[in-house]
């Protein structure tokens, strides 16, 4: 809890936010790729949520049962990177590396699995996904059970780490540590994107609470064992690594989810769009210079 270490966490978390929505849309754009469609673009509003920008394959593409890799594919990345981060990180020896570990974990759990699809609870892709394949549209809220059941090692891991120079942590600490470490961020984000939305996105709150009450839970009964390696602590140039990184996710944020007016939405073009393309009428592309001065392609 040491300063160095706070302001460390949330330069981490800062780049951890706009980094996993730019995986989430490169999740859905990949996907669409392994199906035989071409990922053109990206565009990863703040008030909903990302897009992969691509031409599909055929006119009736989105109702397809390959199209479980378009609609799906964004989710599965960033639930990868929640549920893998933890044990592949392990072995980390500086405590940035852990602690960058801890956040984009964090942040792929609430915002890129739960807040983020929230903002569009009946157009989200999941349930486009399950509105297509004739499932129950509730099905959609399991992403909390599972945002919730991957908070747990991620604030096990926070309090290990706690415990390598602070053995008896008590409650008290360890919920201080919690919300330190993994509130501020996220609700910062969630706090733009309701401002840029106008309205406060209910099922999005509903649905990010419930992996914070799980981490306050878990710090209040979780007392894992002290991490056994040694960890190196916060030295000033990983604070600036760090802080380079968090500005450079900052700025890709800008250029490919800024709010333009009239309810538009800036974004990333570097591949023509063909007739099957999913351009909605509220992005605004910025088409790179090889495309030439060609108007935005139709939507559909």
């Amino acid at each position: 809890m040491a300063p160095s270490a706070v302001i460390a966490s949330w330069l981490a978390a800062a780049a951890a936010v706009p980094a996993v929505l730019v995986g989430a849309a490169g999740g859905q754009g990949l996907g669409t790729v392994l199906v035989g469609g071409r990922w053109i673009g990206i565009c990863v509003p703040w008030d909903k949520q990302p897009w992969g920008l691509v031409n599909q394959p055929v006119l009736n593409f989105a109702s397809t049962p390959s199209a479980a890799a378009y609609w799906l594919g964004g989710s599965a990345v960033v639930l990868g990177v929640a549920v893998s981060l933890m044990p592949a990180t392990v072995r980390v020896r500086s405590l940035a590396g852990q602690l960058a570990a801890v956040q984009l974990a964090f942040a792929a759990a609430v915002v890129g699995l739960l807040w983020q699809p929230g903002l569009d609870p009946t157009s989200s892709h999941v349930a486009r996904w399950l509105a297509f394949r004739g499932l129950p549209p509730e099905l959609r809220w399991l992403a909390a059970a599972v945002g919730a059941a991957v908070a747990v090692p991620i604030v096990l891991r926070l309090v290990a780490l706690a415990r390598i120079t602070r053995f008896a942590l008590r409650r008290s600490r360890r919920l201080g540590l919690v919300v330190l470490h993994l509130v501020p961020v996220p609700l910062g984000w969630a706090a733009v994107s309701t401002t840029v939305r106008g309205s406060v996105p209910v099922e999005a709150c509903v649905v990010a609470v419930v992996p914070f009450v799980v981490a306050l839970l878990t710090a209040w009964f979780g007392f894992p064992p002290a991490a056994t390696h040694a960890v190196s602590g916060i030295r000033p140039r990983a604070a600036v690594v760090l802080a380079v990184i968090a500005l450079t996710f900052a700025g890709l944020a800008m250029a490919v989810g800024r709010p333009l007016p009239g309810g538009r939405t800036a974004a990333v073009q570097w591949a023509r769009g063909s007739s099957f393309n999913n351009i909605r009428p509220w992005m605004v592309p910025l088409r790179a210079p090889w495309l030439g001065p060609v108007g935005t392609p139709s939507s559909r």
